[in-house]
C-alpha cells in the first residue's frame, strides 16, 4: 500500500512537471503584444527591431503565417535603406535565393537558407509569425563569404504570399558577429540593411542555383562545429 502511494505520487509529480515543461514551451509561441513570439524576443534584441522598422522594415506579427516551403527569387535586389554611411538607397546588389522548409505552425518555426551572390548561409533555428498571406520570419544566421569566411547575423524576410510568388519581399541583415572580418568583405557588428525585390514579385524557383542544397547548409554547419 506504502509503494502504491508513493507511486501515485511520483506520477502526480512527473505530470505537473511535464505540464510546467509543456507551460514552458506554449509560453514562448504565446503572442506578445506586438505579435511576435518569446521566442523572437530573444533572437532579436528590442533596439535591432526598432531599428530595421526605422529602417522601413515591414513587420507582420500574428499566429496563423501561411505556408512558405519553397525556394523564391529576389531580382532586382535593390537597397530600401542602411545604417552604413557608405551606401546609397537604389544600389543594387546579387539575386537573392531563400529556401524555407520544415516549417511548423504549432511551434512557429521554419529552417532558412540562402544564396546572395558569392555569400550563401544558412539559419540555426528560425521562428516564423503572421496572419492570412503575410509572414515575418526571423533567423540567427551563419554566411560564409567568397573567401570562405563566417560570420554570424540576424535576418529577417517579410512579405505576403500568392500563388506562386511573394509580394513585396523585404530582406533585412543585421550583422552581430564578422569574426574580425579580415578579408573586409563583411559589414561592420551593428551596421545593417533592408533589401528588396524591386519589381515586387519574387517568384517560386524549383532548381540549379536556387534550391541551396543539404551538402552546403550541412559543409556551413561543419565549419560551425570546428
Amino acid at each position: 500500500m506504502k509503494m502504491k502511494t508513493l507511486l501515485i505520487g511520483f506520477l502526480a509529480t512527473a505530470m505537473i512537471f511535464v505540464a510546467c515543461e509543456k507551460d514552458e514551451e506554449d509560453d514562448n509561441t504565446q503572442l506578445n503584444e506586438d505579435g511576435l513570439t518569446q521566442d523572437i524576443t530573444d533572437l532579436v534584441p528590442q533596439d535591432i527591431l526598432d531599428e530595421m522598422e526605422d529602417l522601413g522594415l515591414q513587420i507582420n506579427g500574428g499566429g496563423n503565417p501561411p505556408s512558405l516551403e519553397n525556394t523564391y527569387l529576389a531580382s532586382p535586389f535593390i537597397l530600401q535603406s542602411s545604417n552604413i554611411s557608405t551606401d546609397y538607397v537604389g544600389m543594387t546588389f546579387p539575386d537573392f535565393y531563400a529556401t524555407f522548409e520544415e516549417q511548423d505552425n504549432n511551434n512557429l518555426t521554419i529552417e532558412y537558407s540562402y544564396e546572395n551572390g558569392s555569400e550563401s548561409g544558412s539559419g540555426l533555428g528560425g521562428f516564423i509569425v503572421g496572419e492570412d498571406n503575410d509572414f515575418t520570419v526571423f533567423v540567427g544566421v551563419t554566411s560564409e563569404n567568397y573567401y570562405g569566411e563566417l560570420a554570424e547575423n540576424v535576418q529577417v524576410i517579410s512579405g505576403t504570399l500568392a500563388s506562386d510568388h511573394i509580394v513585396d519581399l523585404q530582406a533585412a541583415l543585421f550583422m552581430i558577429d564578422n569574426n574580425g572580418n579580415p578579408s573586409g568583405a563583411w559589414i561592420e557588428n551593428g551596421q545593417g540593411r533592408v533589401i528588396y525585390d524591386e519589381d515586387g514579385e519574387s517568384p517560386v524557383v524549383a532548381s540549379g542555383k536556387s534550391s541551396i542544397s543539404t551538402e552546403l547548409t550541412k559543409s556551413v554547419l561543419s565549419r560551425i562545429k570546428k
